[in-house]
């Protein structure tokens, strides 16, 4: 069963895809700030990261190098709310 984690400042967002993991029988856990994402990422191993772009202490693509350093290697799938290409192409990238 994966471990997944949903770094989203938006709570209808976050709230939506925890329930909808959840029914699909998957452990989620949410975070609405770099810096909680970032102690939960340091705390255990995720298989999957949904990761917001625009978040209130900085953009999600700065945690970036954090997630590819870790032991597990998930893989982050990029949301966002928002249409800013230049973020995008950062976030492909990275």
């Amino acid at each position: 069963m994966p471990d997944i984690l949903i770094v989203d400042d938006d709570q209808d967002v976050a709230e939506m895809l925890v329930e909808m993991i959840t029914r699909m029988g998957h452990r989620p856990e949410s975070s609405s700030t770099l810096k909680d994402a970032r102690q939960k990422l340091l705390s255990r191993d995720f298989d999957v990261v949904f990761l917001d772009i625009r978040l209130p202490d900085g953009s999600g693509v700065d945690i970036l190098p954090l997630i590819k350093e870790m032991r597990s290697v998930p893989e982050v799938i990029i949301i966002t709310g928002h249409g800013d290409e230049d973020s995008a192409e950062l976030a492909m990238k990275s």
